[in-house]
């Protein structure tokens, strides 16, 4: 039987305050043998979705490197942060993090489905500071221009989140939350779930979406993909299946960068992807696979390969 009662068992890792707020930063040191020099690995999740939701792709990328995971202000354990959800200004927080945590050097950023959207915008803006980049299922900025089945689906899922922040506010819908994360192992699914009974964790994710679908996409992309940063792209079979733009549009990220790193897992889901611990490896794999050929600055400011 699945036990659907909430239990307070507090942040996950450890809240940073920035201006005034605060950010729910999940993160590791460096291991042991790791080379000076090596990129942080930063992970942005997807809409409402708790840093948890990275567990298994984690785990097996922590060997290798440190990990940065945080949630977006509103999101879990993370306080609201002034202004619009839109995407530029998400790219813009996701750098005061990394100034918090005094992350200097270059990152290999890693964005699945609408966090793929904040990480291509924060490599365009700000092409120093990323090594490399790993878009997991990531929305195209031309997504809802392009693919009709994301069209059909926007109404939906903005009703889905503003009717997930109601039952919320009413405390309903326990049975539904408690359904989820369940390939999580269970501490992390049990603190995944906790959050999702808090309403204004809902009504970010809708804020998130409404400014996505109003901006103009040429806004989304921050400035041109750096020459210099590695690519990699992983793909599920799934969404491939269920939208016939998909697949065009997950051919131009291909594109950005002249050799990345591609990945198609014919049988899996957009969120299984990430949440499933078989899948979760393959992904880990990808970024290892660019982690270990990322292109980091040398001293006098030229990017040379590791």
């Amino acid at each position: 039987m699945i036990d659907m009662r909430v239990r307070a068992t507090g942040p996950a890792g450890r809240l940073v305050r920035i201006g005034g707020r605060a950010v729910h930063v999940l993160g590791t040191e460096p291991p042991d043998g790791v080379p000076g020099g090596t990129p942080t690995v930063v992970f942005e999740s997807g809409l409402a979705a708790p840093v948890q939701a990275w567990t298994w792709v984690r785990e097996a990328v922590t060997p290798h490197a440190r990990t940065v995971s945080y949630e977006r202000a509103g999101t879990g354990f993370s306080g609201r942060a002034p202004g619009p959800r839109a995407v530029p200004r998400l790219a813009a927080e996701l750098g005061e993090v990394l100034d918090a945590l005094a992350v200097t050097g270059p990152v290999v950023l890693v964005g699945h489905s609408f966090g793929g959207l904040v990480t291509r915008c924060f490599a365009g803006r700000y092409p120093h500071r990323v090594a490399g980049l790993v878009l997991v299922d990531a929305l195209h900025p031309e997504e809802l221009r392009r693919s009709a089945t994301q069209r059909r689906g926007m109404a939906w899922l903005e009703q889905s989140l503003q009717l997930s922040a109601l039952r919320a506010l009413l405390r309903l819908g326990r049975r539904e939350i408690a359904d989820q994360f369940t390939e999580l192992p269970e501490t992390a699914a049990r603190q995944a779930r906790e959050r999702m009974h808090v309403p204004g964790v809902w009504r970010t994710a809708a804020a998130e979406l409404v400014a996505w679908k109003n901006a103009d996409p040429a806004d989304l992309t921050g400035g041109p993909f750096p020459a210099h940063s590695t690519l990699g792209v992983v793909i599920s079979g799934e969404s491939l299946r269920n939208d016939a733009a998909h697949r065009k549009l997950q051919d131009e990220l291909c594109a950005l960068a002249p050799d990345p790193v591609v990945t198609l897992v014919r049988d899996a889901s957009h969120f299984g992807l990430v949440l499933e611990r078989e899948h979760g490896r393959t992904v880990a794999d990808t970024i290892n696979t660019v982690l270990a050929t990322a292109n980091v600055p040398d001293g006098e400011g030229e990017h040379v390969a590791r």
